[in-house]
């Protein structure tokens, strides 16, 4: 049997990931995580749970809900949402919030 050759030792995952990553691939993930914190700002705990941020494009937030009596109430509170996440993130970042069904 042959043996294992020694590996190097570990690396900082932030150096790994600017080998991986170009500087666009990190804009967005920076862009991601500030619209998930947004989202966590604007959104009571309960509905967080039954909501999953799925995509971003085109300056529209598509968001995956549970189901229908939640996506009801999301509706009825989307202006206030996309007012407080525009307040945060400003109106150019974006623009929409679209739900749908899991």
């Amino acid at each position: 049997m042959s043996r294992r050759p020694n590996l190097a030792s570990p690396a900082p995952i932030q150096d790994i990931l600017q080998k991986v990553l170009t500087p666009a691939d990190l804009r967005q993930l920076g862009l991601h995580a500030r619209l998930r914190h947004s989202w966590e700002q604007a959104v009571s705990a309960v509905l967080r749970k039954h909501t999953h941020l799925a995509d971003f494009k085109r300056k529209t937030l598509y968001v995956e809900v549970d189901d229908s009596p939640w996506m009801q109430e999301l509706h009825f509170l989307k202006p206030r949402i996309l007012a407080a996440m525009q307040r945060d993130l400003g109106e150019q970042v974006i623009r929409d919030i679209t739900f749908r069904l899991k």
